[in-house]
């Protein structure tokens, strides 16, 4: 039953980060590691991109820490985030009628 360790694949964040060599990619990498939730980092710095494993680390608050420790031109690609609430979006109705310009 050394089956249990494929299954426990955790899930993967997969990220656009601009990384120029091996030194930013070992950046992105020390800046990930001991986050919470984080158990692997995987970089590419041909592709820009970066591959965060752990089943409990939260898409959004990896992104986060991405953006203000290494570059706020990073991007989450997947999970796509689900919005939180779709019935707070919609701008107010403006009334018509009687308004004043003046």
């Amino acid at each position: 039953m050394s089956s249990d360790n494929k299954e426990k694949k955790g899930k993967e964040i997969l990220l656009k980060v601009p990384m120029h060599c091996e030194g930013c990619a070992a950046e992105v990498s020390s800046c990930l590691k001991g986050f919470e939730g984080v158990e692997e980092v995987k970089t590419d710095t041909k592709g820009d991109k970066v591959i965060v494993k752990g089943e409990k680390a939260d898409p959004l608050k990896v992104l986060e820490r991405v953006k203000k420790k290494f570059s706020r031109n990073s991007e989450l690609i997947s999970p796509i985030p689900k919005p939180k609430s779709d019935d707070k979006k919609e701008p107010p109705k403006k009334q018509e009628g009687n308004e004043s310009n003046c």
